[in-house]
């Protein structure tokens, strides 16, 4: 069957856990190396055919540490960018409440629909960009392949293939160094896991 199997990890947690970033290029913290290390063992048995990620540092190590174990390379592409977060792009939280108060009061949910001033994206825009990238990586015909992103990218893939709309992309969780999958076939898309991490059986 021409079937592609996509596993979707979002990056480990960063070091600067205090401000507001999207684009902005964070390294991964211990922890979150961690994270990624338990996500690579759980694929470590997988017949990978490739590991795609976004660009940003947090993102391309986390695949750097999943790809070394099938001796792989990963495929940096920023269509899979988390959501760029306009004036907010690495404010600290406590300044943001100060400088600018009426958006840190919004609520993440929110971004389905509303963008940041200063060049923020709202979720549709993601989708507009990840969507094409996305359909080019299960063009490549069948498969096993991973993805690793972000947040916003992962809501996005999982939403288009549980069939809902961009505002019920909130609707389940994506923690850190989670692994998702989704079945692509000819006739059907399926989602077969959604937010694993080895804590959820702690």
């Amino acid at each position: 069957m021409n079937t592609v199997r996509l596993y979707l990890v979002r990056h480990g947690a960063v070091a600067a856990r205090d401000r507001f970033y999207g684009h902005l290029d964070l390294e991964l913290s211990d922890e979150g190396r961690r994270q990624i290390e338990q996500a690579a063992e759980a694929l470590a048995g997988l017949d990978l055919t490739a590991v795609h990620s976004s660009d940003l540092s947090r993102a391309a190590e986390s695949a750097r540490i999943i790809a070394a174990r099938h001796g792989l390379e990963p495929r940096p592409d920023p269509a899979f960018r988390e959501m760029h977060l306009g004036v907010l792009e690495g404010v600290p939280f406590a300044e943001a409440r100060e400088r600018h108060p009426e958006l840190h009061r919004k609520r993440y949910k929110d971004m389905w629909s509303y963008r940041f001033p200063g060049g923020g994206e709202n979720l549709q825009d993601i989708a507009d960009r990840c969507r094409p990238a996305l359909r080019r990586i299960i063009d490549r015909g069948p498969g096993v392949r991973v993805l690793v992103a972000h947040n916003s990218v992962n809501r996005v893939v999982l939403a288009d293939a549980l069939g809902l709309t961009l505002d019920r992309a909130f609707d389940f969780a994506q923690d850190f160094g989670c692994v998702s999958c989704v079945e692509y076939a000819p006739d059907r898309t399926r989602v077969l896991l959604l937010n694993w991490t080895p804590a959820a059986f702690d």
